[in-house]
């Protein structure tokens, strides 16, 4: 992995997430290398300070944009400030007011571009314990009628359904596999609106997902796959192994144990997985995160199932693809990516492009 700040991988992984989110227009390459020329290395307050700084500049050159009807530079540059502002909350703690103001700009901005139709993702309610869950359908391209594939797209700690679209979305649709993105418990404004903290029954979130896609007239239930990224791995593992409407299963990124390979392997996202969970104290987090474990849960998947991992992954650990390999019983393929090759990263974060094709066309191949 480039290290953009030399002997600090977790502030080097963020940037090269948002250098891949500008790759699919989620960003802009320069207008983050002027940004990250003002921060120094573990100086968080620069890091806010500067991300603010820049989303509130090309917001305003959306309003402006929006008031002489130029709808598509407007568009643009609302969704670079939404991916601005996300990036400013990121280190902040959740005891800081601050944190949900940025995220709360985030996504005003990004329904700001929503609304504008440039892009436009279909905004869809997901009916789950007596409320709803967000999230983006988007439709295959090309134009397809009638029942087609679809894979349903899950996040995981820090993910949510606003941020994938712009984690490889477009070349999933691409392949004529429409795809749906979910915030789900734990997750975006779900957890900070609606305070549906994570959940170790996982397949009920992702079960309510697919009963809504399963009733679309552009969906075939016989062909709906379910896709997670980073903790996300541990939810779609789940989701897939307990229901049997799951045509394929694709991780992103592995986890078997929350507590083992997460929270236990990363010490710097302890107090957001303790957040997330809705614990008190990191006692109470270990104790609720000993219950999200694939262990007798991975071996009753009968899908189709691709595991990616980087070799060096050092927010995930690496056994937790190897073990979910290992207890699984349903057709199972494991692609560990090595770093000669590009990859070794965090869910393949030095080497989405080659990850995505290969990812993808996996997928297309099962749905297909």
């Amino acid at each position: 992995m480039y290290m953009y700040y030399p002997n600090n991988s977790p502030w080097s992984f963020l940037v090269q997430r948002l250098v891949d989110e500008a790759v699919q227009d989620g960003a802009d390459f320069n207008e983050c290398c002027r940004t990250l020329e003002h921060i120094p290395d573990k100086d968080f307050e620069a890091w806010y300070r500067e991300w603010m700084r820049s989303g509130e500049k090309i917001e305003a050159l959306a309003q402006e944009a929006a008031q002489k009807s130029r709808f598509v530079t407007a568009g643009d540059a609302y969704i670079r400030a939404f991916t601005y502002y996300r990036a400013a909350q990121f280190w902040l703690g959740y005891e800081d007011p601050r944190k949900n103001s940025a995220f709360a700009r985030a996504l005003d901005c990004f329904g700001k571009a929503n609304s504008l139709g440039t892009p436009s993702y279909a905004r869809v309610e997901i009916p789950f314990a007596g409320t709803t869950l967000p999230g983006y359908f988007c439709p295959a391209q090309g134009g397809r009628r009638g029942r087609g594939p679809v894979v349903l797209y899950v996040g995981g700690a820090d993910t949510f359904a606003e941020n994938l679209l712009f984690m490889g979305v477009s070349r999933i649709t691409k392949r004529g596999i429409s795809c749906m993105t979910m915030t789900g418990p734990g997750q975006g404004e779900v957890v900070r609106v609606k305070k549906l903290y994570t959940r170790p029954d996982y397949e009920k979130p992702i079960g309510a997902a697919l009963d809504y896609l399963a009733k679309r007239k552009d969906v075939n239930p016989r062909k709906m796959a379910v896709m997670g990224v980073s903790m996300g791995g541990y939810y779609a593992a789940r989701g897939a192994s307990l229901d049997d409407r799951v045509a394929a299963c694709l991780l992103f990124g592995a986890c078997y144990s929350v507590l083992d390979d997460l929270y236990d392997y990363f010490p710097h996202i302890r107090s957001s997985l303790q957040w997330i969970v809705g614990a008190k104290s990191p006692d109470e987090a270990r104790e609720k995160f000993s219950s999200f474990t694939l262990k007798g849960v991975i071996d009753k998947m009968e899908c189709p199932l691709l595991i990616n991992h980087g070799a060096e992954d050092f927010i995930v650990s690496p056994a937790a693809a190897h073990r979910t390999y290992a207890e699984a019983r349903c057709p199972k393929e494991l692609r560990i990516w090595q770093a000669n090759e590009g990859g070794s990263v965090h869910c393949m974060g030095d080497n989405r492009a080659q990850a995505y094709a290969f990812m993808f066309d996996w997928l297309a191949d099962r749905l297909s």
